[in-house]
């Protein structure tokens, strides 16, 4: 079998000839805020307040984000994502909390916690939207 990829009668390259082409003119440049992980507390005081809900759920990953701005995001006014990401940080608190919140994804959630009360677990176990969300994600 031979093994020139050029076809009979063509000089040489074919289809695997090395071709002349242009660099593109691209660069990558800093974000306008920076990463979560090296965050001081004022930038994830600031970050916090974004208008980007996904930037809010972010500032939850951080070791060094301070209390006040966790109960914050997990307040009912933000986007579930964002109380979500709150929900599932383990820091103390956040499971009872979660448990009482509107939407049933972040009460699901609560399940997890490792410090939800008795009186939460018994009856997020009896709520019938929590239990369709846990069916939905055990699948």
């Amino acid at each position: 079998m031979p093994t020139n990829r050029v076809p009979k009668g063509v000089r040489g390259g074919g289809q695997f000839a090395a071709s002349a082409h242009m660099e593109p003119d691209l660069s990558i440049t800093n974000a306008d805020f920076p990463s979560v992980g090296d965050a001081d507390v004022d930038q994830l005081r600031a970050l916090s307040e974004s208008s980007d809900p996904l930037v809010r759920a972010e500032v939850t990953s951080s070791i060094r984000v301070p209390d006040d701005v966790l109960e914050r995001l997990a307040e009912a006014d933000q986007p579930p994502a964002v109380r979500l990401a709150a929900a599932n940080t383990g820091y103390a608190g956040t499971g009872d909390r979660a448990a009482e919140d509107p939407h049933p994804l972040v009460r699901a959630a609560a399940l997890a916690a490792w410090d939800l009360s008795d009186t939460h677990r018994e009856r997020l176990t009896h709520d019938p939207k929590v239990q369709r969300v846990m069916g939905l994600i055990s699948g």
